[in-house]
């Protein structure tokens, strides 16, 4: 999996797993990915640090977005979770605003959350973000008999 994540900076291991998937139907929407995309101010550990270590804080605690995809008609801001919860909206909710102000794009930005488990109560929120949705249920269990 170490290979892996090389390809894909900053995704957990079962998070590539989703990835790969949503790539084997998606792969060909978007011309180009970004991984591990920073955005938001971070937070400066203070005038006691030198310059480079200041800036190491600042880097180290800016959010990160999953992946950005590009298309010609739009910008996808991607979350991957394996449990799609109140967290996931609000990264979804509020990433496109911290990417909006740091990059300025001139196409409209697309809200994708891929997950294999969703919290029932989410639903209202994730109609009223306009954010696209893709399950990929864990595989069905298999009983290990022959059939």
């Amino acid at each position: 999996m170490a290979t892996k994540n090389r390809l894909y900076p900053h995704l957990l291991a079962e998070d590539i797993e989703l990835w790969e998937q949503w790539l084997g139907d998606h792969r060909n929407d978007y011309v180009r990915y970004d991984y591990d995309v920073r955005v938001g101010l971070g937070r400066d550990p203070g005038d006691d640090f030198p310059g480079n270590i200041r800036q190491m804080g600042v880097d180290l605690s800016q959010r990160r977005i999953d992946v950005v995809g590009y298309s010609h008609s739009h910008i996808a801001i991607i979350e991957i979770t394996l449990h799609a919860g109140i967290k996931a909206i609000g990264q979804l909710t509020t990433y496109p605003l911290l990417y909006m102000e740091l990059f300025n794009p001139r196409r409209p930005l697309k809200k994708i959350l891929i997950y294999r488990e969703k919290s029932d109560d989410i639903d209202g929120a994730i109609v009223a973000q306009g954010i696209f949705t893709y399950s990929y249920p864990y595989p069905p269990a298999t009983s290990g008999e022959p059939s």
